[in-house]
C-alpha cells in the first residue's frame, strides 16, 4: 500500500500541532486530568485551540473483523477500523502511538490471555494518511498475525491511544469469530 502524497500545506499544522503537543502545561482534556510539561507556558487560546482538535476520544467501529492479510481465505490478520473524534464530537484526525491487543474471551475471565499485540506511531503526516480512508473519514490498520491463522472463539480487541502529551485514550471491541473464509482487507 503506497500513502497518498503529502504537500506542505497538509503537513504543516500537524508538524505544529506536534512541536506544541510535546511542551504543553498541566491542563484537563476530555474530563481527563492529565500531567503535561509545565516549563512551557502557553496561550489560553492555543490551550483551547488545542483541547478543541485533538482526540478526545477513540471508537473501534463494528467494522473491525479478523481478515486475511495474505488474502488466501485464512484470518491470519485483523482489519481494526477506528475513528477519533474531537471535543466537540466531530471526526479528527490521530496523532500519537496506537497499541492495540488482542485477547481471547471467555465468560469466567475479566482478562482473557493475550492472543496478539501490535504497535503503531502516527507522528508524522505520512504515517497518519496511510491509513486513513478518506472516504469514510476513518482510519484502517490491516494487523497481521504471526501466530498463524485465528481460530474460532469469542475475542476481545482493546485499543490505545497514547497523544504526544502522554494523554490515554482506550476503547475495546468484543466479537466472534466462527472459523469461516474471510477477506483480505481492502486497500485505502
Amino acid at each position: 500500500m503506497s500513502p497518498p502524497k503529502i504537500t506542505s500545506a497538509t503537513s504543516f499544522p500537524c508538524t505544529v500541532a506536534l512541536a506544541i503537543l510535546v511542551g504543553l502545561g498541566t491542563t484537563t482534556l476530555g474530563g481527563c486530568s492529565v500531567k503535561r510539561n509545565s516549563d512551557v507556558q502557553l496561550a489560553p487560546e492555543l490551550t483551547t485551540y488545542l483541547e478543541l482538535v485533538l482526540p478526545a476520544r477513540i471508537q473501534v467501529l463494528s467494522w473491525t473483523r479478523p481478515a486475511s492479510i495474505a488474502g488466501d481465505g485464512k484470518a491470519d490478520g485483523m482489519e481494526v477500523v477506528l475513528a477519533a473524534y474531537d471535543a466537540a464530537d466531530d471526526e479528527t484526525k490521530l496523532v500519537g502511538e496506537l497499541h492495540f491487543e488482542l485477547q481471547t474471551l471467555k465468560p469466567s475471565e475479566q482478562i482473557g490471555r493475550r492472543v496478539a499485540f501490535w504497535s503503531v506511531e502516527l507522528t508524522t503526516a505520512r504515517n497518519m494518511y496511510t491509513y486513513l480512508d478518506r472516504s469514510l473519514g476513518f482510519y484502517r490498520f490491516p494487523l497481521e498475525l504471526q501466530a498463524g491463522a485465528l481460530p474460532p472463539g469469542s475475542y476481545r480487541l482493546n485499543v490505545q491511544l497514547q497523544l504526544p502529551d502522554g494523554q490515554r485514550l482506550f476503547h475495546e471491541h468484543e466479537f466472534n469469530y466462527d472459523g469461516a473464509a474471510v477477506d483480505p482487507p481492502p486497500t485505502t
